[in-house]
């Protein structure tokens, strides 16, 4: 089962600290905006299949943001992006935003790859320590 293995690399990554040059410039924050957006349309869809790519989009895309720490004026930035944005820039940004979902998910399944060819594919994850409850509950 790959599933212990690829949360076990997800959550290794995400106790990597950041690297110093991986400051984002503002367009990759406008950006990442933008997928938002995109993505919370989807996640309103009635095609179960659009609404299930939306709500995970939105949750890849909302941890870019908050990861570098979300800008404060996040609202007014979707207020703005959904303004601006026409239909065509809206199908434009998707095709932007699947992009980067897609790289995102092929580094995650390199990383589970490399984790089983080291570890075994199945191997069971190890076990969790007893959590110590106090006396009398």
């Amino acid at each position: 089962m790959r599933f212990p293995i690829l949360l076990a690399a997800v959550l290794a990554l995400a106790a990597l600290p950041p690297a110093a040059s991986a400051a984002p410039d503002e367009a990759t924050t406008n950006n990442d905006v933008r997928c938002l957006f995109v993505s919370g349309a989807l996640a309103q869809s009635d095609d179960p299949e659009l609404k299930n790519i939306g709500t995970l989009s939105l949750f890849y895309f909302w941890g870019r943001l908050e990861g570098r720490g979300a800008p404060s004026d996040i609202v007014q930035r979707l207020i703005d992006a959904s303004k601006r944005m026409s239909a065509d820039d809206v199908k434009a940004q998707a095709q932007t935003c699947a992009n980067l979902s897609k790289a995102a998910g092929q580094k995650i399944s390199d990383i589970s790859d490399a984790l089983a060819k080291t570890l075994g594919d199945g191997a069971p994850p190890a076990a969790a320590p007893p959590v110590a409850t106090a006396p009398g509950k």
